[in-house]
């Protein structure tokens, strides 16, 4: 049995340090799970078949689950020179007030074997995290930017990790709140942006990560005309001497598979359509 996805939601919800990122018990909360990983070498075709057709299906079908969706990393990169990522990532969003009960689902349908690993998944270079919502989604401008060409819109996700310098968390979260987030999205192409906090209790030993994301979706059928004309921009945007620049790292993944819904799943499932 492959235990990352077993150990990385063996946890509880976790207060956040700042006042604005308390979680209220009792009510409900968005978690987004990141699960980043790589076939093993010569499966990958069986990878991407258990991946779409079982593996999401299977976890989205858990109840507190809302969604799941497929992505690769994209061949253009918005931002040059971060670490090393796994090439195929999955966004699980979860809404609950009662995220221990949830893991006790996932640990349990693992152990029974209802949830289904395959010798195709490299749980060696499998990486998992578990982020808070801070706030919704915020819509950005959208479009298309000067010179794209036309073409099938494609759905990317630009994910930011970020950590304030010490001791300026209060005024980096203001900064970007009030500013970066709502600049960058106002770059053509962008459809939204969603921050996260980092949740107290991750896997054990915990995995080494930022204590902010930042979730920036675009769609568009021309991606380098949409980094072009971020690239623009940039000068103009302001930086806040509260942003750590040397512990930030962006990732441009595309998504490869369907917005899976987890009430659709359940539903299928429940009536022996699927």
């Amino acid at each position: 049995m492959n235990t990352l996805l077993l150990v990385l939601l063996t946890l509880s919800v976790g207060n956040g340090s700042m006042a604005a990122d308390t979680a209220v018990a009792g009510r409900p909360q968005t978690y987004f799970l990141f699960v980043f990983s790589n076939p093993v070498d010569g499966m990958e075709s069986e990878f991407n078949r258990w991946y779409e057709q079982q593996h999401a299906p299977d976890v989205v079908s858990i109840p507190g689950f809302v969604s799941a969706q497929r992505f690769v990393i994209a061949d253009q990169q918005l931002r040059a020179g971060s670490p090393g990522k796994p090439r195929y990532l999955v966004v699980y969003q979860i809404v609950t007030d009662n995220l221990t009960a949830v893991s006790t689902e996932v640990n349990r349908r693992l152990a029974s074997g209802q949830t289904r690993m395959s010798p195709s998944f490299d749980a060696k270079s499998a990486q998992g995290l578990l982020y808070r919502a801070l706030g919704p989604e915020v819509p950005g401008v959208g479009g298309t930017p000067p010179g794209a060409v036309s073409g099938t819109d494609q759905t990317y996700y630009q994910l930011v990790f970020a950590d304030p310098v010490a001791g300026r968390e209060a005024e980096f979260n203001r900064w970007y709140d009030e500013h970066h987030a709502p600049e960058v999205a106002a770059v053509p192409g962008f459809v939204s942006w969603q921050r996260a906090v980092l949740n107290d209790q991750q896997m054990n030993p915990p995995a080494p990560a930022s204590k902010y994301v930042t979730l920036f979706k675009i769609v568009t059928a021309d991606l380098p005309a949409v980094f072009k004309e971020f690239g623009a921009r940039a000068p103009r945007m302001g930086i806040s001497p509260a942003f750590d620049g040397n512990r930030t790292f962006g990732y441009t993944y595309r998504a490869i598979g369907p917005l899976l819904l987890g009430d659709e799943i359940r539903a299928q499932r429940a009536t022996g359509t699927h």
